[in-house]
């Protein structure tokens, strides 16, 4: 076990509240260890087939968000299980890359991950690759927030929605609509704040 595994019996933990109770912060600090041990893997394993715009990073998140993503959820008995299928599906995402060159592997379109930097690290001078790692990162956090945060996000980030046409639409003040995106805006910055290790 090296020192970025978490003890098997607090994964086991984690895993249970998250199938079981659908837990989201159990599976975001699942996450975070099994992105970081697969980047490590693909690093050490595919190194070779790396392209300078594509990192181990951004295949490991990949994978996760497609796991988030699916209506779905594959049930998992024990935390092996679920490495097994996130590092089968990065291996695979690797493997693609090198076969078809130049496809998209974000689900946030450049406009929107351009529109949510008030809560990536750095300025402007970014590089592609970390635009591309930056906006698969975010993916895979916004689908590990509850549902009410991030459609606050969404509907004014990314659909450009006003804070005044979201409130009506929701039946709610003003202000309230202004506290429900503050503290949305505060979440994502402190799932950010837990990531930033593992975006490398």
């Amino acid at each position: 076990m090296t020192d970025i595994e978490l003890d098997p019996e607090r994964a086991a933990q984690l895993l249970q509240r998250w199938q079981e109770h659908n837990d989201l912060d159990a599976l975001d600090e699942l996450l975070r260890v099994e992105v970081t041990v697969i980047a490590a893997r693909l690093r050490a394993k595919g190194r070779n087939m790396l392209r300078p715009s594509v990192s181990a990073s951004d295949l490991a998140q990949e994978a996760v968000f497609r796991l988030l993503r699916l209506d779905e959820a594959p049930e998992f008995s024990e935390p092996g299980q679920l490495r097994a299928y996130l590092w089968t599906a990065a291996w695979r995402l690797l493997l693609n890359r090198g076969q078809a060159r130049g496809r998209s592997m974000v689900a946030l379109s450049h406009a929107q991950s351009q529109d949510m930097a008030f809560a990536l690290p750095g300025g402007g001078g970014v590089s592609q690759a970390e635009r591309n790692e930056q906006a698969a990162a975010l993916s895979v956090l916004l689908n590990l927030m509850r549902d009410e945060d991030r459609e606050a996000l969404e509907s004014i980030y990314f659909r450009h929605e006003t804070v005044e046409a979201y409130a009506e639409r929701h039946g709610i003040a003003r202000t309230a609509a202004d506290m429900r995106l503050s503290r949305a805006r505060r979440r994502l910055a402190e799932k950010m704040i837990d990531w930033a290790d593992v975006v490398q």
